[in-house]
């Protein structure tokens, strides 16, 4: 190998072509550049190619330009950001009335908003007693002295200074028998101080409790149930010396419990009060609350004026003395 290196060898091998290999030429020996890749030169340096034929070659280093391709540079794939409208909402506008309607386009519902605040506002809540009562509010009133006159009427006709009952029903509920009942015992109890109550019994359309705007229960069916005391149901009114049972909240057993314990409590009522004045409501109603008009000292019918000729007045007067309830007389409305 010695002698090989050194040159001391005068004859060499038989050459034989080698096989190619690729090699990369330093930079500063780059012989051209072009648009396809870089023009390459080999020094002249010898090399060992292990593996011949013949065994180690020696050979010159000839100048072998290669063509090495261009490196294709890949950028970094950036993703893009998802983009965020930032932008203010605007509600739509609605199209105006006009706009045509595409087929099968949605149906929008169209709102307008009235104020009302403003106008209740302005109106004066009424409170208290109904205005139509008119023995309460107008005592001077000409209506308040034919009141007066019932009243005396009716003490003519129980002259007696024992706590009268006294039963009000009419054939019609056009009749006005709540506000007969109630003007009169507003009369009674303004003009001659005794206690007065008034017992709504017309448990299928009450009126009391609404025209002196008291509760409307618990009342007249609650007692009879046994649900309350009769003293804790009685309210006071604006009037002294004037109390209400109202009608409370009637029941399907209401109508038999009127049956059983209507003249019961009638009794009990007696020993409380100076005057209980009964609206009875329509005639017939409430066949059980009919039957209960003997406990009674007086019924008078209530109807109105135009009214007294017809055949069911007549009827009614029958009825009331077949069930054994003593007529003393009729009051007659109209307005």
């Amino acid at each position: 190998m010695f002698n090989m290196l050194s040159g001391s060898v005068a004859t060499r091998p038989e050459p034989f072509i080698s096989a190619p290999r690729p090699t990369i030429a330093p930079a500063a020996e780059l012989a051209d550049e072009d648009e396809g890749g870089f023009a390459e030169g080999i020094d002249d340096s010898p090399f060992v190619e292990v593996g011949g034929p013949n065994g180690p070659v020696f050979s010159a280093g000839a100048t072998v330009l290669k063509t090495v391709p261009k490196p294709t540079i890949h950028e970094p794939k950036v993703e893009a950001e998802p983009v965020v409208d930032v932008a203010p909402k605007v509600e739509p506008v609605a199209p105006p009335r006009d706009f045509p309607r595409l087929a099968n386009s949605p149906r929008y519902l169209s709102v307008r908003f009235h104020d009302l605040s403003v106008q209740a506002r302005t109106q004066p809540a009424i409170e208290g007693p109904d205005l139509g009562l008119v023995a309460l509010h107008i005592p001077d009133h000409p209506i308040s002295g034919e009141y007066r006159t019932l009243r005396d009427e009716v003490r003519a006709q129980m002259p007696e200074p024992t706590p009268r009952v006294v039963f009000f029903t009419a054939p019609s509920a056009e009749a006005g028998t709540t506000s007969v009942v109630l003007n009169l015992a507003i009369t009674l109890a303004k003009e001659d101080a005794p206690r007065v109550l008034v017992v709504d019994a017309n448990v299928g359309k009450p009126g009391a409790a609404g025209k002196l705007a008291l509760k409307p229960s618990p009342g007249f069916a609650e007692v009879l149930a046994k649900q309350v005391p009769l003293a804790w149901a009685v309210q006071s009114t604006v009037v002294p010396n004037l109390q209400v049972l109202t009608a409370g909240a009637a029941t399907s057993q209401t109508p038999q419990a009127i049956a059983d314990d209507l003249p019961r409590l009638v009794e009990q009522l007696r020993q409380w009060y100076d005057w209980v004045l009964i609206d009875a409501g329509v005639w017939g109603a409430i066949p059980e609350r009919d039957g209960a008009c003997p406990s009674a000292d007086a019924v008078y019918l209530v109807i109105r004026d135009a009214d007294v000729g017809r055949s069911e007045f007549a009827g009614l007067r029958g009825w009331v003395k077949e069930l054994g309830g003593l007529l003393r007389g009729y009051v007659t409305t109209q307005g």
